[in-house]
């Protein structure tokens, strides 16, 4: 018994890091749990089958390893697929921006999931001393929860965008449910920031063409990203730092989290990134990199033209 508890104390772990560890930002979300619970049971099903046949345990440890292989394999291909969804996109893409121009060295920040009580006021206080701009995408009951950091957000000169009402997975969803998520989310911004969102940005990345384009019917711009930090994940600072140094390019959208939790919208800790932030700001700045934000990069891309970043902030305040 004490083989069998170990045995199934490490299918246990090595679960856990497949669906923790996999690839891609989303794929911990958005791989559906039941492929966990099939796992689970074809073990246990294996075990009892085991039993009744009066198997050997360590038939029983080949037949379970070759399922958690196999489940492993799929988790892979999956995390592999929606990687790629995520970063390239399957499909049309009017209406979506992933990437600024890649003739400038610019680059926007953005912050999911907010705002938050906790991590928000600090993400705002190290924007300020570095006198860096972002964009931050709301959660509608935030905004309602915490209305004073909301507005404070907009008072700083940061933009905003909608992302959803309860951070609801839009996918899959019926067309109701995500009219509700948007304009909900909408209405709960306009009241409390007295500004309508133009960029929405879908929870997890993920989104379908029906929800692009009922997006694009309601006027609004998707915006998702071409660097995602993992800082969802608990990654420690040095790692967050070291993904920015590997991947930010001209025209990076690199996305952070300043709410938001590993299943929910909220209560995960952000401390690695409130950590990292300051870090990764001085090494773009060091890099001779400039910071804009979302309207400012979809300005850049409908006018290539433009060069010097001071005709960009001319352009959009206008």
């Amino acid at each position: 018994m004490n083989r069998l508890n170990q045995l199934v104390e490490k299918i246990k772990s090595l679960l856990l890091k497949l669906r923790g560890r996999a690839l891609g930002h989303s794929i911990g979300y958005a791989l559906p749990r039941i492929l966990f619970l099939i796992a689970f049971f074809i073990a246990c099903a294996a075990f009892l089958r085991h039993l009744g046949l009066g198997g050997e345990i360590k038939a029983l440890e080949r037949e379970i390893w070759f399922y958690v292989a196999g489940t492993g394999f799929v988790l892979i291909f999956l995390a592999g697929a929606i990687s790629y969804f995520e970063y390239h996109g399957i499909g049309p893409q009017e209406g979506i921006i992933r990437r600024g121009p890649s003739n400038l060295k610019v680059v926007a920040l953005t912050f999911d999931d907010g705002p938050s009580l906790k991590y928000t006021p600090q993400v705002l206080d190290i924007l300020k001393e570095k006198g860096v701009r972002a964009t931050f995408f709301l959660v509608g009951k935030h905004v309602e929860k915490y209305p004073e950091i909301a507005q404070r957000i907009v008072k700083e000169g940061h933009e905003i965008g909608n992302h959803t009402y309860s951070h609801r997975d839009l996918v899959p969803a019926t067309r109701n449910v995500v009219l509700n998520e948007i304009r909900k989310a909408e209405q709960a911004i306009v009241r409390v920031c007295k500004t309508k969102p133009v960029f929405f940005r879908p929870p997890r990345g993920i989104y379908s063409n029906a929800v692009r384009k009922l997006l694009l019917d309601m006027g609004y711009t998707i915006v998702l990203w071409s660097l995602s930090t993992l800082d969802w994940s608990g990654a420690s600072p040095a790692i967050i730092l070291r993904r920015v140094k590997r991947y930010a390019r001209e025209g990076s959208i690199i996305l952070f989290h300043d709410s938001g939790a590993l299943v929910k919208p909220e209560g995960g800790s952000r401390d690695n990134m409130v950590k990292a932030l300051p870090e990764v700001i001085d090494y773009l700045k060091g890099q001779g990199f400039r910071f804009v934000t979302a309207s400012e990069l979809l300005y850049l891309l409908e006018k290539p033209e433009v060069w010097e970043l001071e005709e960009v902030y001319e352009g959009t305040s206008s």
